[in-house]
């Protein structure tokens, strides 16, 4: 009995903090449209502009271990100037715990090598460790699937100095929240289980807070606008067009330094049930 009631006392805790995200989300997006469009809108003379051609493929992969558990797994493999160079790859993991049918938490762990590239390019490549939670809220209004995607992220981020020609790599410590809103509006009636098409379109907004960070509130902004296939239950595939917005870490003769990357995503989702 008593372990019974506590479990039904942590579903209560876990229900209130969710509650308290739900209702602190207005604010948190009303502040995150703020920074969007105040942290870019410098004249074009306090900043520096750089535009890449980006192409993005990701994997994710869902499986499904416990009726509330799963574990995610996905690799990100981001190119510059079309196919040409390397921008960025990107391992993640965690676990997803089915919280409600509409609410899931994740947690897990990443690592990014990043890449010098574009017109003002970092010294040296460098590596990133992350640590993350999350919570994913579904929405659905009409015949939109809409979802709500609040992270926060505790990033390590390298940074590499080469005296003498050796290798040495210090971390710095940075906070980042972002908020994804996605929408996707069916093409088929939602029984059909095989080879349905979906529109899909999405933004996630980036900020950076804490002592170490510098110039670059605003991290980031992605938008994307993609077509959904759905092969059956087991294969999903997505592609189409993304802009990133990102604003560098760093000033050069004392102007910000923004990257306005244009280009092509192309994702896909495998999701398997070790239950069946």
């Amino acid at each position: 009995m008593n372990t019974i009631l506590k479990e039904k006392i942590n579903y209560l805790k876990i229900y209130c903090n969710i509650k308290s995200i739900l209702k602190a989300g207005k604010h948190i997006i009303s502040v995150m449209v703020l920074i969007i469009y105040a942290g870019p809108s410098y004249s074009q003379e306090e900043r520096l502009v750089d535009n890449n051609s980006i192409g993005w493929y990701a994997y994710t992969g869902t499986l499904k271990i416990k009726p509330k558990l799963s574990i995610h797994t996905e690799y990100q493999w981001r190119r510059v100037d079309g196919l040409k160079n390397r921008q960025q790859t990107l391992f993640r993991t965690g676990i997803n715990y089915a919280f409600r049918k509409d609410i899931s938490l994740n947690a897990g762990y990443a690592f990014a090598e990043n890449l010098p590239y574009g017109d003002f390019p970092n010294s040296n490549a460098f590596p990133e460790h992350r640590i993350y939670e999350q919570v994913v809220i579904k929405n659905p209004i009409g015949g939109i699937d809409l979802s709500h995607r609040f992270t926060l992220e505790k990033r390590f981020v390298g940074k590499v100095t080469m005296p003498n020609g050796i290798k040495n790599t210090d971390y710095i410590f940075l906070n980042r929240i972002r908020y994804r809103v996605r929408g996707e509006i069916p093409l088929h009636k939602k029984e059909a289980i095989k080879k349905s098409w979906s529109i899909i379109a999405q933004d996630e907004v980036f900020i950076g807070w804490g002592k170490s960070i510098g110039t670059n509130i605003f991290d980031q902004n992605r938008l994307a606008v993609l077509l959904g296939y759905k092969l059956n239950q087991t294969i999903k595939l997505e592609a189409g067009y993304l802009n990133q917005i990102l604003q560098q870490g760093k000033r050069i003769n004392d102007k910000a330094v923004f990257q306005y990357n244009n280009g092509f995503m192309l994702s896909t989702h495998l999701s398997f049930d070790f239950m069946k």
